[in-house]
């Protein structure tokens, strides 16, 4: 038996499109109704299977829902999960998203909302959006964080865990105001970086560049309204994380005004050996002793 009966996808993008093409090929829901503002990409979502049904009409598409996931860019999640907390539910209904940033979104949420919701994170993006590049295997053995509150119920957090690992992620307990430091570090910061590297770059000079900065720059081509509502909403954490960075490239700076080979190769292999080491430390994130 399905561990959904009716699953619903609040915005079916990149992100809304994998979870429902997911639920679908692993059987997990007998529905997966997908809604938004844009008929046509409901109608899209349709074609390439992601979605079983569609509506515009949100009341509609959460009548009584179990599993409904928040997919819209982050700064309208908390008035989603409002509107589909107020909808006409399942009893045992549980909400959450997939939001790059959680401070706001969770503190922002009344107690009433709360019974429903709890948050989570599937690092699990690209520099693509749309549902037309959704894939039923985005979510394979990717790190999804689990973000509840002090008030959230104990067996929301479990079934949060247990949905994201049905997709085929690995998951990981962290606080909310956890979540959003740690990731301005690992993915808010890294996109400031490309986008400054990108952004500096001259015309006369992208016709040289090769493979080193194209990947380095890869995420520098996406959606800029998205990335400008999550840099917004973290701003804070971001901006502690840039200043930190700055001290890093002072200290390269120093190094090459010195000509310090010693201390040249010290900075080389100290990041050689971070990246290096990403690979297996990813697959161990246990912050709070979970797995």
């Amino acid at each position: 038996m399905p561990e959904f009966q009716r699953a619903v996808i609040v915005g079916v993008g990149l992100l809304g499109g994998s979870i429902g093409m997911a639920l679908r090929r692993r059987g997990l829901a007998n529905q997966v109704v997908g809604t938004g503002r844009r008929i046509q990409s409901l109608l899209e979502a349709s074609s390439l299977g992601a979605i079983t049904e569609h509506t515009c009409d949100l009341s509609a598409a959460c009548a009584q829902a179990d599993l409904v996931v928040v997919c819209t860019p982050v700064q309208s999640i908390t008035d989603y999960i409002k509107k589909v907390a107020a909808c006409s539910l399942a009893d045992n209904a549980l909400i959450t998203d997939v939001g790059s940033t959680k401070g706001r979104i969770c503190a922002d949420l009344p107690d009433s909302v709360r019974k429903y919701f709890c948050g989570s994170h599937p690092m699990a993006g690209s520099e693509n959006s749309g549902v037309r590049f959704a894939s039923e295997d985005l979510f394979e053995d990717r790190l999804t964080i689990i973000t509840p509150t002090s008030e959230t119920p104990k067996i929301l957090t479990q079934r949060t865990e247990r949905l994201w690992q049905s997709l085929g992620c690995r998951t990981v307990l962290m606080s909310p105001q956890q979540h959003d430091c740690s990731i301005a570090r690992v993915s808010h910061l890294p996109h400031l970086i490309a986008a400054a590297l990108a952004g500096q770059t001259e015309d006369d000079l992208l016709a040289l560049t090769g493979p080193g900065w194209r990947d380095t720059t890869r995420v520098a081509a996406g959606n800029v309204e998205l990335w400008r509502q999550i840099i917004t909403d973290n701003r804070l954490p971001i901006l502690e994380s840039l200043r930190e960075f700055t001290k890093s490239l002072q200290q390269w700076i120093n190094t090459l005004e010195n000509d310090d080979q010693s201390q040249l190769i010290e900075l080389l292999q100290r990041g050689k050996q971070q990246r290096d080491q990403s690979s297996g430390a990813a697959h161990h994130a246990q912050p709070d002793g979970t797995n």
